[in-house]
């Protein structure tokens, strides 16, 4: 009884297998891709009515973003768009399959391009990509790519700069009367997007735009540099190298090491900025360019202030007598031990002011003027460059 019963549900189980291989098998697919494209042509525009234009609907997955070329202005995407339209002409209401694939070259297609793209004009997709087919008509094409398109790049708030970058797809060569390209519900999607160690995304938008007889849709990416990097070994070590050069002028004249210690924060500072040349932008323009620029000119006044102080420190000569009416009227003269007034029991003289006095109010004055204007640059440049996050 039980192998009878066993035997049964054999059968049973066969027939259904057999019942549903033939309701959609291969061979009612292959019957259905014959009868629709038996007259199809890919030349012609698929909807019946031709004063009406076809509806184009776009929205674009991004995967990744590859990289930003600031001196090429060029931002290089990974990622695909998912374009959708009716073809009045893939359409059918019988048997039991319900959409089919087949390659993107069988079927009629929108000419959509890149029309900002940095590299030359080619079509979207490739060969091995398929597009769905739904029995009511709908086609869903979505090709792949890895856009290179232009953008205009500012980093005048390097390293802390933001950038906005369109991609700009258009149907080249289809007026909008014929085919109309609108944004999708979505827009950009950035759920699946890899991250990237150098740009990450602030925001996205889509728009679709009108010109003229042109039909096209905007993505717009804004990106941000992760500043982390040049903060730790860009920002803090030249701030590091304009504090030390300033301390040249704590050194006394007859320590002998003066001009060498100037020398050296110097040649450090300069390179330094050799070695991290390749991690600044090509381009001008930047507010930290400038600030290291100036840091670096006050290691040239440094250097030459030094060795003119070491010149007059030696010299025999006698102090002319403005030097010494500019010392005493600033009072920077009783900062000098050899300067000070001598009080009597009833009188004050004062003595001679010489060149090692002159040396030393030298110092004295250019280190509160460059240490004061090092760190009003420093903060200055920072909150400008910070400022551009905020907003």
């Amino acid at each position: 009884m039980k192998k009878i019963v066993k035997i049964l549900l054999f059968i049973i189980f066969y027939e259904a297998i057999q019942c549903l291989g033939q309701a959609g098998g291969g061979d009612e697919a292959k019957t259905l891709v014959t009868n629709l494209f038996a007259s199809y042509s890919t030349i012609v525009r698929p909807n019946k009515d031709y004063t009406k234009p076809m509806n184009v609907d776009l929205d674009m997955i991004l995967v990744g973003i590859n990289g930003l070329d600031e001196v090429e202005g060029k931002l290089t995407t990974t990622g695909y768009l998912s374009v959708r339209w009716t073809d009045e002409y893939l359409t059918w209401d019988t048997g039991d399959v319900m959409q089919l694939y087949v390659p993107q070259d069988r079927i009629w297609k929108p000419d959509l391009t890149l029309k900002n793209g940095f590299t030359k004009l080619t079509t979207l997709g490739s060969d091995f990509i398929l597009a769905q087919i739904m029995n009511i008509g709908l086609v869903w094409w979505q090709p792949f790519e890895v856009f290179e398109s232009k953008c205009t790049i500012d980093i005048t708030h390097f390293p802390f700069d933001q950038q906005t970058c369109d991609l700009v797809f258009v149907v080249w060569t289809y007026f909008i009367d014929d085919v109309n390209v609108t944004k999708g519900a979505n827009g950009i999607e950035i759920e699946d997007m890899e991250e990237n160690a150098e740009w990450s995304i602030v925001s996205t938008s889509a728009k679709e735009d009108k010109e003229g007889t042109e039909s096209k849709v905007t993505f717009t990416l804004t990106i941000q540099r992760s500043s982390g990097y040049y903060i730790f070994n860009i920002i803090i070590p030249v701030i590091f190298l304009g504090l030390l050069n300033v301390f040249t002028y704590v050194l006394p004249a007859d320590s002998g090491e003066k001009i060498g210690y100037a020398m050296t924060v110097f040649l450090s500072f300069a390179v330094f900025l050799t070695i991290v040349s390749s991690e600044l932008p090509k381009s001008s323009g930047s507010y930290f360019g400038y600030y290291l620029m100036v840091l670096l000119s006050f290691g040239v006044v440094t250097v030459c202030a030094t060795a003119l102080e070491l010149r007059l420190h030696h010299s025999q000569r006698k102090v002319p007598g403005w030097v010494e009416k500019v010392m005493r009227c600033a009072c920077f003269c009783c900062c000098c031990e050899d300067n000070r007034i001598n009080d009597s029991e009833n009188t004050k003289k004062k003595k001679n002011v010489t060149w090692s006095d002159f040396t030393a109010f030298v110092d004295f004055a250019m280190f509160w003027i460059l240490f004061i204007s090092f760190i009003v640059l420093t903060v200055a440049v920072m909150i400008i460059l910070k400022l551009r996050v905020k907003m």
